[in-house]
């Protein structure tokens, strides 16, 4: 997020998409933005894929550089780099690669509960290339800075495929408190009052 704040949010006027789950907390919680209109982000419904199909209108739109910083689970469900290809779209892809549904695995794991949230390990890279874009992969922390140069440098669709460390925890801690509440039984209202939002929980 630092790389991101660095090379794309204080080094231009690009528009950042944030897709819904560990994206949207990691953007949210560490982006800061001098100018209002450059981030957009679905705090209501939140359903995957609307940051990785709409950086490709948002590009088309403004004629900017946009950048969506989406998760693999998203990039794979509903991308358009094909779309962005076609009509010669300025849009970046950054996807944060853990070859699993980030969101799902960490909330499950700190509430105690198994679900199976991992996917086969995708190369974005490889996706890109096939569909006429270009991309670069990034595996270590010291290669971001200039991955992200190259994706914002590049004249056509871009994807920065990121390899992250699916232990690292997204700051997600009030989200995960609430849910724990309310599987827990707890009355509505007990939970502490939190800046993150908690989604409803039924019981199987």
């Amino acid at each position: 997020m630092a790389a991101i704040q660095r090379g794309i949010v204080e080094r231009s006027d690009a528009i950042v998409l944030a897709e819904s789950g560990n994206s949207f907390a990691w953007t949210t919680h560490h982006l800061r933005f001098p100018t209002a209109g450059r981030y957009r982000v679905s705090t209501r419904v939140g359903a995957m894929g609307h940051a990785t199909t709409g950086v490709v209108g948002c590009a088309l739109a403004t004629g900017r550089k946009s950048v969506a910083v989406v998760g693999d689970g998203a990039m794979l469900m509903n991308s358009e780099v094909n779309t962005a290809v076609k009509f010669g779209a300025p849009a970046v892809w950054v996807v944060l690669n853990d070859a699993r549904y980030g969101m799902c695995a960490q909330g499950m794991a700190i509430l105690s509960l198994s679900a199976d949230a991992s996917i086969p390990r995708t190369d974005f890279v490889a996706l890109a290339r096939a569909q006429g874009a270009d991309g670069v992969r990034v595996e270590a922390e010291r290669d971001l800075d200039q991955a992200l140069e190259q994706a914002m440098e590049a004249a056509g669709p871009f994807v920065v495929d990121v390899r992250i460390d699916p232990s690292c925890l997204a700051p997600t801690g009030a989200r995960n408190r609430g849910l724990r509440a309310q599987i827990q039984g707890a009355e509505p209202g007990t939970a502490p009052p939190e800046r993150e939002a908690s989604f409803p929980v039924r019981r199987s």
